[in-house]
């Protein structure tokens, strides 16, 4: 798979206050004019009405700027929303019964922490990619099972038969190295919401993931 002709994509995952939507719906607005390529939709022990909310509310700011809203573990919410896809940990259902569910055109990923996990991946035909999770330590997700590291994800490129969406503690000062991999893409939470020009950061992410390092054909 080539990265060098497409753009790696560059996921947001969200992390909206329980307050002050409109000021995070502003923040999302400018992450989708600065280049976000998709925004995934994570909130944890969220009300599934507060989820349905604040689902409809991105799809209403992001679809100027075509930038796909992914639903993350929810396959019902996905439905509702009739969102472009969902992202499946390992204990969020079979990836197969959701594309039964959702159709053909609807992005699936699937969240990978182990070798075993990988090669059970690699069997199916149901998802659009998979993520490596966790490429480093993360303070956005606690129950990390395993750290990939970039040789752990460099192998991990090789022996997927999915594209591969990069997550857990990336940021600017290592996203040079993670791009020297084989990846399709990058998925960021903390960097970008706590950068303090959230626009040039984005840009500045997305220029060292498609010119940055080397590009693997």
């Amino acid at each position: 798979m080539s990265n060098s002709i497409h753009q790696r994509q560059l996921h947001l995952l969200t992390a909206c206050p329980d307050t002050e939507h409109n000021e995070y719906l502003k923040f999302i607005e400018l992450s989708a004019k600065s280049g976000i390529t998709h925004l995934q939709l994570r909130q944890k022990n969220w009300s599934f009405s507060s989820l349905l909310s604040l689902g409809r509310e991105l799809q209403a700011v992001l679809k100027p700027y075509s930038v796909p809203l992914i639903i993350n573990d929810n396959l019902h919410l996905t439905l509702e929303l009739n969102a472009d896809g969902v992202h499946l940990g390992q204990k969020d259902g079979d990836p197969d019964a959701a594309r039964a569910i959702l159709g053909a055109d609807k992005i699936i990923g699937l969240s990978i922490e182990n070798n075993a996990q990988l090669a059970q991946a690699n069997l199916l035909r149901s998802i659009n990619y998979v993520a490596a999770s966790a490429v480093f330590p993360s303070k956005s997700k606690n129950n990390i099972e395993y750290i990939w590291g970039l040789d752990g994800l460099t192998k991990f490129c090789q022996a997927s038969c999915h594209p591969v969406i990069a997550i857990g503690g990336i940021n600017l000062s290592n996203i040079a190295e993670v791009g020297a991999t084989a990846i399709s893409g990058v998925a960021v939470i903390s960097a970008i919401h706590e950068a303090d020009d959230p626009k040039q950061y984005i840009q500045k992410l997305n220029q060292q993931l498609n010119h940055g390092g080397n590009q693997h054909e």
